[in-house]
């Protein structure tokens, strides 16, 4: 899903102060513990890394804001200077040069100018190096959920056993169309409530809604089931490798509109939102990969570390990747290369005009 459906979910779930006790228009509560489950279970995408000690899910959430300021904060310092710098250093000059009878007015233009330079180049500049959350992990070994919050709060710790799982529903309306999707949130509530002290949400957003609960099942099957009850992961594109963006763009924002071979899969619809959100948002979302891959993090606590350790085989399966999934994560798909370089193409022509029309018209 795009920024806007992540955005939209956090919302949804934020805006939620009471678990309700039974399902609705709202969303489905899940079985927990030794309830009999009414889904197989599966991945769908959401996890990264598997073994015996801990899940590792996909990074999804924020990463796309951090990249629309990394973006848009140094379109407008670009804008900004080429604006204001030139117009107030020739003030300033022609003020000196005439006796300073414009020294006063001279400064404040100077201030105004460095405000509007530095306030882009900051928003730039934290969104770039602000620590960046972890990958949630699930502890196997201490059955316990880690999820960085903020440098105020630190990290949040989850007791497994305690927190009550649901799928939430909501729907987005965008000029591209609009779409339902739910969002896998595990809860952990005030004792004698149902009042949400804390959540987390593992997976990103999915369509259709049995498949976060198929998720879910996941998660209970690898807590307290087997090993050879669980079916293979997905292979995911690498995290850190860059040549890897396109294929990663693909599963995490396109998800069910391309498929296995990351073709575009037939519709209208696919089309449309495809190239309306890669004229929008290419180069914030390439942004938002970069800063996945160069923000600095805060290391996992130390019972964590010590608890990821393991030893022997693993005996959790990974589908092998294709030949085609292969040739995306190194850049070398030709169809996939052509579709999200026309996309890039695309997005530089917009920004590019509008920078054009603001600093030479200016």
């Amino acid at each position: 899903m795009s920024r806007s459906t992540n955005k939209a979910a956090r919302d949804l779930l934020l805006g939620m102060k009471e678990l309700p006790d039974q399902g609705g228009g709202w969303g489905l509560l899940l079985p927990r513990g030794s309830a009999p489950a009414e889904q197989p279970p599966r991945a769908h995408g959401a996890v990264q890394a598997l073994n015996p000690a801990y899940i590792q899910f996909v990074p999804h959430a924020s990463v796309s804001n951090r990249g629309m300021g990394l973006f848009y904060g140094a379109w407008f310092l670009a804008v900004s200077a080429l604006m204001f710098i030139p117009g107030t250093a020739g003030f300033v000059v022609e003020s000196l040069t005439n006796g300073g009878e414009d020294v006063v007015p001279g400064l404040v233009m100077l201030a105004v100018t460095f405000l509007v330079i530095i306030c882009p180049f900051t928003w730039a500049y934290r969104s770039a190096r602000m620590p960046l959350a972890p990958p949630v992990i699930l502890s196997r070994t201490l059955r316990k959920f880690y999820v960085w919050v903020d440098r105020k709060r630190g990290w949040m710790v989850l007791d497994y056993d305690e927190l009550h799982p649901a799928v939430f529903r909501s729907a987005i309306v965008t000029t591209a169309g609009s779409a339902t999707f739910f969002v896998l949130g595990l809860a952990k509530l005030v004792p004698g409530t149902r009042r949400i002290a804390d959540q987390v949400n593992p997976a990103p957003p999915l369509f259709p809604a049995e498949r976060p609960e198929q998720v879910w099942e996941f998660i209970r099957t690898y807590m307290d089931g087997t090993p050879d009850a669980l079916p293979p992961i997905d292979p995911m594109p690498p995290l850190q490798d860059a040549r890897a963006d396109h294929a990663r763009m693909d599963r995490l924002l396109l998800q069910d509109m391309v498929d296995e071979h990351h073709r575009l899969k037939p519709g209208v619809f696919n089309k449309i939102y495809t190239w309306f959100w890669g004229g929008v948002s290419y180069w914030t979302e390439r942004c938002a990969l970069w800063v996945q891959r160069t923000a600095p993090r805060p290391e996992y606590p130390p019972e964590l570390r010590e608890a990821m350790q393991w030893e022997g085989e693993n005996p959790y399966r990974t589908r092998a990747p294709t030949a085609e999934e292969q040739q995306a994560w190194t850049g070398r798909l030709p169809h996939l290369r052509r579709r999200w370089l026309a996309a890039a193409a695309f997005s530089t022509l917009i920004y590019g005009s509008m920078f054009l029309i603001m600093t030479v018209g200016a």
